[in-house]
């Protein structure tokens, strides 16, 4: 009697610079997103409270969805770019003419 032959199933796992650059992208949008609204509000405490708040939530669904824990890796691949994304974003749409 034969052996049942298995057809092999290829598993395709993401490298660390895929996973970078998927962070990163994210990271970015979220920025322009969170600069955006946070220049609608006129009260510099309420921007701070958005952007630490989408920071926060885009944080921890990046690190779920990539299954990447810790804050240091969190911080190089993402969160860095992101607060300055959004600081270039609010300033530049903050100081546009009404």
């Amino acid at each position: 009697m034969k052996p049942l032959k298995i057809p092999s199933v290829k598993v395709y796992y993401m490298d660390e610079q895929n996973e970078t650059k998927i962070s990163l992208s994210i990271h970015i949008v979220v920025g322009i997103i969170a600069g955006y609204m946070s220049s609608m509000f006129g009260e510099m405490l309420y921007s701070l409270g958005i952007a630490i708040a989408l920071l926060a939530v885009t944080g921890y669904a990046v690190s779920f969805a990539l299954k990447k824990k810790g804050i240091k890796w969190w911080l190089a691949n993402g969160g860095i770019v992101y607060i300055l994304v959004w600081v270039l974003v609010w300033v530049f749409a903050f100081n546009l003419p009404a």
